[in-house]
């Protein structure tokens, strides 16, 4: 006898790829910190990237109460770009 079986068909395309407005290294390094406690608030997970991460999340326009997964990939550029900013003024 047949399978009673119900099938549907997708069809993906690929977007064209774009480069991350900010240095990849930085991005990763800043969405492992993000992300390790995944249910914390950024001001609580980024610590373990800056002792004041508050300045940072101000500097990038992100609200310090959000969560990693509440933030876009541009919010989490912009905060890559900024915590490179305040790395090479400590330097």
């Amino acid at each position: 006898p047949p399978p009673k079986v119900t099938s549907t068909l997708v069809h993906l395309q690929p977007r064209q790829a774009l480069a991350p407005a900010c240095r990849l290294a930085t991005l990763e390094r800043v969405t492992s910190a993000a992300f390790g406690q995944r249910r914390k608030m950024l001001r609580a997970s980024l610590k373990t990237l800056t002792p004041q991460p508050i300045p940072l999340l101000e500097a990038a326009g992100i609200d310090p109460s959000k969560r990693a997964e509440n933030i876009s990939v541009d919010g989490f550029c912009n905060l890559a770009n900024c915590f490179d900013a305040a790395q090479n003024t400590v330097r």
